[in-house]
Protein backbone atom coordinates (compact mmCIF):
# COMPACT_ATOMS: atom_id res chain seq x y z
CA UNK A 1 0.00 0.00 0.00
CA UNK A 2 1.25 3.51 -0.86
CA UNK A 3 2.63 5.44 2.12
CA UNK A 4 0.97 8.77 2.75
CA UNK A 5 3.05 11.98 2.96
CA UNK A 6 2.44 12.17 6.72
CA UNK A 7 3.75 8.61 7.14
CA UNK A 8 6.87 9.80 5.33
CA UNK A 9 7.45 12.36 8.11
CA UNK A 10 6.58 9.91 10.90
CA UNK A 11 8.74 7.06 9.58
CA UNK A 12 11.74 8.96 8.21
CA UNK A 13 12.08 12.56 9.39
CA UNK A 14 11.00 12.37 13.04
CA UNK A 15 13.05 9.33 14.24
CA UNK A 16 16.24 10.69 12.70
CA UNK A 17 15.69 14.17 14.13
CA UNK A 18 15.15 12.66 17.60
CA UNK A 19 18.53 10.92 17.44
CA UNK A 20 20.36 14.14 16.57
CA UNK A 21 18.49 16.17 19.20
CA UNK A 22 19.28 13.57 21.88
CA UNK A 23 22.97 13.79 21.03
CA UNK A 24 22.97 17.58 21.14
CA UNK A 25 21.07 17.76 24.45
CA UNK A 26 23.48 15.23 25.96
CA UNK A 27 26.43 17.38 24.83
CA UNK A 28 24.83 20.25 26.75
CA UNK A 29 24.91 18.14 29.92
CA UNK A 30 21.28 17.03 30.07
CA UNK A 31 20.60 13.66 31.73
CA UNK A 32 19.35 10.70 29.71
CA UNK A 33 16.22 10.58 31.84
CA UNK A 34 15.40 14.23 31.14
CA UNK A 35 16.04 13.77 27.43
CA UNK A 36 13.68 10.78 27.43
CA UNK A 37 10.91 12.85 29.01
CA UNK A 38 11.35 15.72 26.54
CA UNK A 39 11.43 13.42 23.49
CA UNK A 40 8.60 11.21 24.72
CA UNK A 41 10.65 8.00 24.61
CA UNK A 42 12.15 5.58 27.14
CA UNK A 43 15.57 6.01 28.70
CA UNK A 44 16.88 2.84 26.96
CA UNK A 45 15.77 4.41 23.66
CA UNK A 46 17.81 7.53 24.47
CA UNK A 47 20.84 5.34 25.25
CA UNK A 48 20.39 3.72 21.84
CA UNK A 49 20.11 7.15 20.18
CA UNK A 50 23.39 8.22 21.76
CA UNK A 51 25.13 5.15 20.33
CA UNK A 52 23.94 5.92 16.79
CA UNK A 53 26.33 7.28 14.15
CA UNK A 54 25.63 11.00 13.68
CA UNK A 55 27.01 11.04 10.14
CA UNK A 56 24.65 8.23 9.16
CA UNK A 57 21.68 10.27 10.46
CA UNK A 58 22.76 13.26 8.39
CA UNK A 59 23.06 10.97 5.35
CA UNK A 60 19.49 9.75 5.86
CA UNK A 61 18.17 13.30 6.05
CA UNK A 62 20.13 14.32 2.94
CA UNK A 63 18.56 11.38 1.09
CA UNK A 64 15.17 12.60 2.25
CA UNK A 65 15.89 15.92 0.51
CA UNK A 66 17.30 18.23 3.20
CA UNK A 67 20.47 20.31 2.97
CA UNK A 68 23.01 20.32 5.82
CA UNK A 69 22.18 23.92 6.78
CA UNK A 70 18.47 23.04 6.95
CA UNK A 71 19.22 20.05 9.18
CA UNK A 72 21.41 22.14 11.48
CA UNK A 73 18.74 24.86 11.72
CA UNK A 74 16.07 22.33 12.67
CA UNK A 75 18.25 20.71 15.32
CA UNK A 76 19.39 24.01 16.84
CA UNK A 77 15.87 25.45 16.93
CA UNK A 78 14.45 22.34 18.61
CA UNK A 79 17.32 22.16 21.09
CA UNK A 80 16.72 25.80 22.05
CA UNK A 81 13.01 25.11 22.55
CA UNK A 82 13.44 21.83 24.47
CA UNK A 83 16.14 23.34 26.65
CA UNK A 84 13.33 25.45 28.13
CA UNK A 85 11.18 22.33 28.66
CA UNK A 86 8.70 23.60 26.08
CA UNK A 87 7.55 20.33 24.51
CA UNK A 88 4.34 21.90 23.19
CA UNK A 89 6.25 24.43 21.04
CA UNK A 90 8.62 21.67 19.93
CA UNK A 91 5.64 19.63 18.69
CA UNK A 92 4.27 22.69 16.88
CA UNK A 93 7.68 23.30 15.32
CA UNK A 94 8.30 19.80 13.94
CA UNK A 95 4.71 19.54 12.66
CA UNK A 96 4.91 22.95 11.02
CA UNK A 97 8.26 22.40 9.35
CA UNK A 98 7.37 18.87 8.22
CA UNK A 99 4.16 20.04 6.54
CA UNK A 100 5.93 23.08 5.06
CA UNK A 101 8.65 20.93 3.51
CA UNK A 102 6.01 18.59 2.11
CA UNK A 103 4.21 21.53 0.51
CA UNK A 104 7.50 22.67 -1.03
CA UNK A 105 7.75 19.17 -2.59
CA UNK A 106 11.12 18.74 -0.89
CA UNK A 107 10.51 15.05 -0.14
CA UNK A 108 8.96 14.09 -3.51
CA UNK A 109 12.07 12.55 -5.08
CA UNK A 110 12.66 10.32 -2.04
CA UNK A 111 8.98 9.37 -1.84
CA UNK A 112 8.77 8.38 -5.52
CA UNK A 113 12.07 6.49 -5.46
CA UNK A 114 10.87 4.42 -2.51
CA UNK A 115 7.31 3.75 -3.66
CA UNK A 116 6.84 2.66 -7.26
CA UNK A 117 3.06 3.17 -7.08
CA UNK A 118 3.28 6.96 -6.74
CA UNK A 119 2.63 8.70 -10.09
CA UNK A 120 5.64 10.64 -11.32
CA UNK A 121 3.52 13.75 -11.85
CA UNK A 122 2.06 13.67 -8.32
CA UNK A 123 2.14 17.04 -6.56
CA UNK A 124 -0.66 16.57 -4.02
CA UNK A 125 1.57 17.76 -1.16
CA UNK A 126 1.71 21.23 -2.68
CA UNK A 127 -1.66 21.94 -1.05
CA UNK A 128 -1.07 20.29 2.33
CA UNK A 129 0.35 23.24 4.29
CA UNK A 130 -1.72 26.01 5.86
CA UNK A 131 0.22 28.25 8.21
CA UNK A 132 -1.20 28.78 11.69
CA UNK A 133 0.01 32.24 12.73
CA UNK A 134 -0.70 31.74 16.43
CA UNK A 135 1.27 28.47 16.62
CA UNK A 136 4.15 30.01 14.65
CA UNK A 137 4.18 32.93 17.07
CA UNK A 138 4.23 30.59 20.07
CA UNK A 139 7.27 28.80 18.64
CA UNK A 140 9.07 32.11 18.08
CA UNK A 141 8.32 33.42 21.57
CA UNK A 142 9.67 30.21 23.07
CA UNK A 143 12.90 30.58 21.07
CA UNK A 144 13.12 34.24 22.09
CA UNK A 145 13.53 33.40 25.78
CA UNK A 146 17.28 33.28 25.28
CA UNK A 147 20.01 34.99 27.32
CA UNK A 148 21.63 36.35 24.15
CA UNK A 149 18.53 38.47 23.54
CA UNK A 150 18.41 40.01 27.04
CA UNK A 151 20.92 42.86 26.43
CA UNK A 152 19.03 43.85 23.29
CA UNK A 153 15.78 44.80 25.05
CA UNK A 154 15.39 48.62 24.79
CA UNK A 155 14.16 50.95 27.52
CA UNK A 156 10.73 51.06 25.86
CA UNK A 157 10.74 47.21 25.92
CA UNK A 158 10.44 44.94 22.88
CA UNK A 159 7.56 43.38 21.01
CA UNK A 160 7.20 40.86 18.22
CA UNK A 161 4.49 41.17 15.58
CA UNK A 162 3.21 38.87 12.82
CA UNK A 163 0.68 39.86 10.16
CA UNK A 164 -1.77 37.68 8.31
CA UNK A 165 -1.39 37.44 4.56
CA UNK A 166 -3.16 40.37 2.90
CA UNK A 167 -3.89 42.18 6.19
CA UNK A 168 -6.66 44.76 6.21
CA UNK A 169 -5.56 46.61 9.34
CA UNK A 170 -4.04 46.53 12.81
CA UNK A 171 -6.42 43.80 13.98
CA UNK A 172 -4.81 41.47 11.43
CA UNK A 173 -1.44 41.78 13.21
CA UNK A 174 -0.60 39.44 16.09
CA UNK A 175 1.63 40.77 18.91
CA UNK A 176 2.30 40.47 22.64
CA UNK A 177 -0.05 42.50 24.78
CA UNK A 178 2.10 44.31 27.35
CA UNK A 179 5.29 43.75 25.31
CA UNK A 180 8.36 41.64 26.05
CA UNK A 181 10.25 42.45 29.23
CA UNK A 182 13.02 40.81 31.28
CA UNK A 183 12.19 38.38 34.07
CA UNK A 184 15.16 36.97 36.02
CA UNK A 185 17.41 38.08 33.17
CA UNK A 186 15.44 36.30 30.43
CA UNK A 187 13.23 37.99 27.77
CA UNK A 188 9.67 37.08 28.72
CA UNK A 189 6.32 37.97 27.10
CA UNK A 190 4.08 39.87 29.50
CA UNK A 191 1.09 37.89 28.22
CA UNK A 192 -0.05 35.63 25.41
CA UNK A 193 -0.04 37.17 21.93
CA UNK A 194 -3.32 38.52 20.62
CA UNK A 195 -4.56 40.24 17.46
CA UNK A 196 -4.29 44.03 17.39
CA UNK A 197 -2.08 44.26 20.51
CA UNK A 198 0.69 46.51 19.17
CA UNK A 199 -0.42 49.61 17.29
CA UNK A 200 3.19 50.80 16.96
CA UNK A 201 4.71 47.71 15.33
CA UNK A 202 1.54 46.93 13.38
CA UNK A 203 1.50 50.41 11.82
CA UNK A 204 5.14 50.08 10.72
CA UNK A 205 4.71 46.50 9.49
CA UNK A 206 1.58 47.28 7.46
CA UNK A 207 3.43 50.14 5.74
CA UNK A 208 6.44 47.93 4.94
CA UNK A 209 4.13 45.23 3.54
CA UNK A 210 2.83 47.73 0.99
CA UNK A 211 6.30 47.57 -0.60
CA UNK A 212 7.18 43.95 0.25
CA UNK A 213 4.27 41.64 1.21
CA UNK A 214 6.71 38.81 2.01
CA UNK A 215 7.86 40.75 5.11
CA UNK A 216 5.18 39.73 7.61
CA UNK A 217 7.01 39.98 10.93
CA UNK A 218 8.93 42.61 12.88
CA UNK A 219 10.63 42.99 16.28
CA UNK A 220 12.10 46.09 17.90
CA UNK A 221 15.42 45.93 19.77
CA UNK A 222 17.77 48.66 20.99
CA UNK A 223 20.30 50.49 18.84
CA UNK A 224 23.81 51.63 19.73
CA UNK A 225 27.28 51.56 18.15
CA UNK A 226 27.89 47.92 19.15
CA UNK A 227 24.55 46.86 17.68
CA UNK A 228 25.46 48.68 14.48
CA UNK A 229 28.82 46.92 14.36
CA UNK A 230 27.13 43.56 14.94
CA UNK A 231 24.67 44.18 12.09
CA UNK A 232 27.49 44.95 9.68
CA UNK A 233 29.58 41.96 10.77
CA UNK A 234 26.55 39.75 10.12
CA UNK A 235 26.21 41.31 6.64
CA UNK A 236 22.62 42.28 7.38
CA UNK A 237 21.02 44.64 4.89
CA UNK A 238 20.18 47.83 6.79
CA UNK A 239 18.47 51.12 6.05
CA UNK A 240 18.69 54.14 8.41
CA UNK A 241 16.06 56.79 9.07
CA UNK A 242 16.10 59.91 11.22
CA UNK A 243 17.01 61.45 13.54
CA UNK A 244 13.47 62.76 13.82
CA UNK A 245 11.50 64.26 16.68
CA UNK A 246 8.17 62.95 15.35
CA UNK A 247 6.91 60.44 17.92
CA UNK A 248 3.50 59.35 16.60
CA UNK A 249 3.21 55.93 14.97
CA UNK A 250 1.96 57.26 11.62
CA UNK A 251 4.91 59.66 11.21
CA UNK A 252 7.45 56.98 12.17
CA UNK A 253 5.90 54.46 9.79
CA UNK A 254 5.85 56.98 6.93
CA UNK A 255 9.52 57.81 7.55
CA UNK A 256 10.43 54.10 7.46
CA UNK A 257 8.25 53.51 4.39
CA UNK A 258 10.00 56.28 2.46
CA UNK A 259 13.45 54.71 3.06
CA UNK A 260 12.58 50.99 2.98
CA UNK A 261 13.19 48.81 -0.05
CA UNK A 262 12.65 45.10 -0.60
CA UNK A 263 15.20 42.69 0.85
CA UNK A 264 16.04 44.61 4.02
CA UNK A 265 16.88 42.70 7.23
CA UNK A 266 16.67 45.72 9.51
CA UNK A 267 15.52 49.32 9.67
CA UNK A 268 17.32 51.56 12.16
CA UNK A 269 15.51 54.61 13.50
CA UNK A 270 18.19 56.92 14.90
CA UNK A 271 15.82 58.44 17.45
CA UNK A 272 15.21 62.06 18.25
CA UNK A 273 14.15 64.37 21.05
CA UNK A 274 12.49 62.09 23.61
CA UNK A 275 12.70 59.16 21.19
CA UNK A 276 15.00 56.20 21.86
CA UNK A 277 16.99 54.88 18.86
CA UNK A 278 15.56 51.53 17.78
CA UNK A 279 16.49 48.67 15.46
CA UNK A 280 13.52 47.04 13.73
CA UNK A 281 14.37 43.46 12.69
CA UNK A 282 12.33 42.12 9.77
CA UNK A 283 11.49 38.70 8.36
CA UNK A 284 8.92 36.57 6.58
CA UNK A 285 7.66 35.15 9.90
CA UNK A 286 8.46 35.53 13.62
CA UNK A 287 10.72 32.46 13.74
CA UNK A 288 12.95 34.00 11.08
CA UNK A 289 12.95 37.33 12.94
CA UNK A 290 13.86 35.71 16.27
CA UNK A 291 16.71 33.77 14.63
CA UNK A 292 18.12 37.07 13.35
CA UNK A 293 17.73 38.67 16.78
CA UNK A 294 19.59 35.76 18.43
CA UNK A 295 22.39 36.12 15.85
CA UNK A 296 22.62 39.82 16.69
CA UNK A 297 22.68 38.97 20.40
CA UNK A 298 25.52 36.48 20.00
CA UNK A 299 27.60 38.91 17.95
CA UNK A 300 26.79 41.74 20.38
CA UNK A 301 28.09 39.66 23.29
CA UNK A 302 31.34 38.94 21.41
CA UNK A 303 31.84 42.65 20.80
CA UNK A 304 31.04 43.76 24.34
CA UNK A 305 33.15 41.08 26.04
CA UNK A 306 36.28 41.64 23.91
Amino acid sequence: MVKTPLELITDNLLPTIKVLIAKKLRELGMSQNRIAILLGVTQPAVKQYLDEDENFQYKKLRELGLKDEEIEDIIQDLVNILNKNDTKSAMYYITDIGLRYLSELKFCKFHKENDKYIPQDCDICRYIYRQNEEERMEIALSMLQNEFVTPLIPEVLSNLAFARKNPKGINDVLAVEGRITKVKGIPTPASNPSWGSSKHLATILLKIMQKDPSIRSIMNIKYDKKIDEALHLLNFRIVYVGPSDETDDESISNLIYSAFYSGMDCVVHLGGKGLEPITYVLGKDPVEVVKKVIEIGKKYRELTEN
